[in-house]
């Protein structure tokens, strides 16, 4: 029975345990939330589920629509049903999204039946990631209240190896013909991680007061609300531009191998996480506000590379995603870290709407890419064509923000 949590007395024991296990959840929820477009060659494939461009965009619809539903209210859930639940149901979920995707893979070859036992896994992940990433960064940002800047950054990294992680994984098993080893393992981890919270308090320490309340208005302007949320939904388009379509863009367009088409998603992912550590590390070199406008900037020049790519270019298309990941690195942090400066009318909230809009955008591109190339009979190295306008648009819509920005990269 859930039951609501009670804050943490301060003094008590420096919540080692929790951390490490908090940890660990995050390397889960990266893996877990990049384990269907890891398969998507079994998803998409005439000797694997067989789904159209279209349908394999669909089933990320529900995914988006729950992870902006559990965004935007799990805050004021846990205040009810308290932080601990909340985490143990995303994880609850996470698991359960593993096994009906497993549970589909028995009749993968009857779409009518498959397609909907799909469409049913990937909500149960979207509503895991909404609700516990954000519960992640909280609890870690509030057991190491003096040094927040690495907790938060130590989790991202690691969230963002679990999203390397399961491409490198997919390679391993999917041209044996074992994918579901990949869920399975998920699965077991969920399980194995829910099973650890529920022995540990995980109680939330007591809020400090926010400094934000003691800056002076004058001192608070920068770009207005609708800026950031144009720029949060640009990014998540041009995230997952990579991130759902680098593997299908790989083995279809290319002709690559299945292990070479993984490889390409682990090396967009790795470079993620290897470039949000690298720009955080050397944030004096370059500056992060220079960064949110000049990394979409790169990413437009290797949209246009990858929309120019043609049969074998194997090799190539590895580097251009590679570099992909450098692009997309640094952005989403820096977006909702000025967002939380320039927006202090929306409090604490500001983390939660920014990452809603990133959802939305990443929902726009899973969908809509391939509706776009079924409806419009279009290559897939077109959707990287209009990928660099997009990129580009982000980046001149990105001046108002750098202009007001200030501080460093908090990755």
């Amino acid at each position: 029975m859930l039951s609501p949590q009670t804050t943490q007395p301060q003094g008590q024991d420096d919540h080692g345990k929790e951390q490490k296990i908090l940890l660990l959840a995050g390397v889960m929820q990266g893996v877990a939330l990049v384990t269907f477009p890891a398969i998507s060659t079994v998803l998409t494939g005439s000797d694997g589920f067989g789904l159209s461009s279209s349908s394999y965009g669909l089933i990320f619809l529900p995914q988006v629509i729950a992870a902006i539903a559990s965004s935007f209210l799990g805050g004021q859930v846990a205040q009810r049903l308290g932080s601990k639940n909340i985490l143990m149901l995303g994880l609850g979920s996470d698991a359960l999204a593993m096994a009906v995707l497993l549970l589909s893979a028995l009749v993968m070859h009857q779409q009518a039946l498959s397609l909907p036992l799909l469409l049913i896994a990937t909500a149960l992940m979207g509503f895991g990631f909404g609700g516990v990433v954000p519960l992640l960064n909280t609890y870690m940002a509030a057991f190491q209240p003096e040094r927040i800047d690495q907790a938060v950054l130590t989790l991202n990294a690691l969230l963002g190896l679990g999203t390397a992680l399961a491409p490198a994984l997919a390679a391993l098993v999917v041209g044996p013909g074992i994918w579901w080893v990949l869920p399975l393992l998920v699965l077991l981890a969920a399980l194995l991680l829910l099973w650890g919270c529920s022995r540990l308090p995980l109680l939330m320490p007591d809020a400090k007061p926010s400094t934000a309340a003691t800056i002076e208005p004058s001192r608070r302007q920068g770009a207005p609300l609708m800026v950031f949320l144009v720029v949060a939904a640009l990014y998540g388009l041009n995230e997952t531009l990579n991130g759902n379509w680098a593997s299908l863009m790989m083995s279809r367009s290319l002709d690559s191998a299945p292990q070479q088409a993984a490889l390409a998603l682990t090396l967009f992912w790795a470079m993620v996480t290897a470039g949000r550590l690298f720009f955080a590390r050397f944030a004096s070199i370059f500056p992060p506000r220079l960064l949110l406008v000049g990394l979409p900037g790169l990413l437009a020049v290797v949209f246009l590379g990858i929309s120019r790519l043609s049969p074998g270019e194997t090799t190539a298309g590895l580097v251009l995603f590679a570099l992909a990941g450098v692009g997309c690195s640094a952005l989403l942090p820096l977006i909702i870290s000025f967002g939380e400066q320039q927006l202090p009318q929306l409090g604490q909230s500001a983390a939660g709407i920014l990452i809603a809009l990133y959802q939305l955008g990443y929902g726009l591109a899973a969908f809509g890419g391939g509706a776009l190339q079924e409806s419009l009979h279009l290559p897939m190295q077109s959707l990287f064509g209009w990928g660099a306008l997009l990129a580009l648009l982000q980046a001149l819509i990105s001046f108002p923000i750098s202009i007001g920005a200030r501080g460093r990269l908090r990755a």
